[in-house]
């Protein structure tokens, strides 16, 4: 089934000149950034649907529901090589859709995508990056949106944007002196530095693992080698002493360089992660110091352990299992947390606001009662307490 909605848009150009362009051709500076605005009265582009998709034209954007999973999709071509875009929705509640596109001279027509997750607002623009995605290239294509079934978004532009030479340099720079949080894995390895040219890229450096940008060491590596090998070709040829030495004098303080260079960067991620867990932590009062990526949770188990200390083993919800339920047999031992729900009275909720205290006293899971009643005989916060059965 498919549905047309010739829904006219505006497409838009910016550009702006730095002032390095007094040196170098005004293209090279020229940023482009193209906008496909959904408002009433807009023109320029033809949008239909794929599949259980009904759409409806708003004063202020296009509303887009599906049933099942729906396309969106143009054919207009892309007068920019975007490194980066958004997309401007407005929802009821969080949503998960995907940027996709089908190359027009593909006769199989497969949908590459990437995905985007949307969160709950009015007017909320969700970035994305396309510089590290190797299926996007400038052919001809048609692109838009895929949701998923049951889909409820007023969408409002989608937007691309090509970044000029200076600012994916500057980008590049920046990125080298991002760095990565002391995570879990941090005891055992660092990524090191890496590199993205645009800003959405470096917002989300280390949110992956393994990491998706190029790095910059690899890179660096290779610089070097290839330099190398050409400095010691070149004083391989050479004829006299002092030409030798120079190259090789050359080549050493390139080598002196570059150690000194990421020598600073790691030492200078090692110092930022300390001077990070000072003031968020070791400075901070104790109701409101977190612990990385850890949030408040030793607290709390300091705080639980008093209550568990006269059991051999309790029940332990948390908004995840990993890396917390670990921790809290470490923590609490010798008392060992389980889900031994017909034995232990004795609950200890972190984080679990589906988790709450009915009329009659019993501890409730997205409102189903799951214990006899009893009482909170703790709170740390509005989400996490202990409770025990009566």
């Amino acid at each position: 089934m498919q549905y047309t909605l010739p829904v006219r848009i505006s497409v838009l150009f910016t550009s702006a000149l730095t002032s390095a362009s007094l040196l170098l051709p005004a293209s090279a500076f020229a940023m482009q950034s193209q906008f496909f605005d959904f408002g009433a009265g807009q023109i320029n582009a033809t949008w239909e649907g794929k599949g259980p998709i009904q759409m409806k034209q708003t004063p202020n954007g296009v509303l887009l529901q599906t049933t099942g999973t729906g396309l969106f999709l143009t054919d207009t071509d892309l007068s920019v090589s975007p490194q980066m875009g958004s997309v401007t929705i407005s929802s009821e509640s969080p949503e998960g859709v995907y940027l996709v596109w089908i190359y027009k001279d593909d006769p199989s027509t497969f949908n590459h995508n990437l995905g985007l997750r949307l969160r709950a607002g009015a007017n909320i623009a969700t970035p994305f990056s396309l510089s590290e995605v190797q299926s996007w290239n400038d052919s001809s294509k048609y692109f838009g949106l895929l949701l998923l079934p049951n889909t409820t978004v007023l969408l409002h532009q989608i937007r691309f944007d090509e970044l000029n030479a200076a600012e994916r340099f500057l980008e590049i720079v920046r990125s080298f002196w991002t760095f990565d949080g002391m995570r879990t894995y941090s005891i055992n390895f660092l990524w090191g530095p890496h590199i993205a040219e645009n800003p959405v890229a470096r917002q989300d450096l280390f949110a992956y693992v393994p990491p998706q940008t190029p790095s910059a060491t690899a890179v660096m590596y290779v610089f070097l080698i290839v330099t190398l090998v050409l400095i010691t070709a070149f004083a391989a040829i050479q004829k006299t002493e002092t030409a030798k030495r120079r190259a090789i004098m050359l080549g050493s303080f390139l080598l002196l360089s570059v150690w000194i260079l990421f020598d600073l960067r790691m030492g200078s991620e090692f110092l930022a992660s300390m001077v990070y867990d000072a003031r968020s932590y070791i400075l901070s009062s104790e109701q409101d110091r977190t612990f990385r990526d850890r949030d408040r949770f030793y607290d709390f188990a300091d705080f639980a352990k008093l209550y568990v200390a006269d059991r051999e083993s309790y029940v332990f919800l948390a908004e995840q299992q990993w890396p917390y339920l670990g921790n809290m047999r470490y923590l609490t031992y010798p008392s060992i947390p389980g889900i031994a729900y017909d034995r232990d009275d004795t609950w200890v909720i972190y984080h679990r606001s589906d988790v709450s205290i009915d009329e009659s006293g019993q501890l409730t899971v997205d409102s189903e009662p799951v214990t006899n009643p009893g009482k909170i005989i703790g709170r740390f916060d509005d989400t996490s307490f202990v409770f025990r059965t009566q």
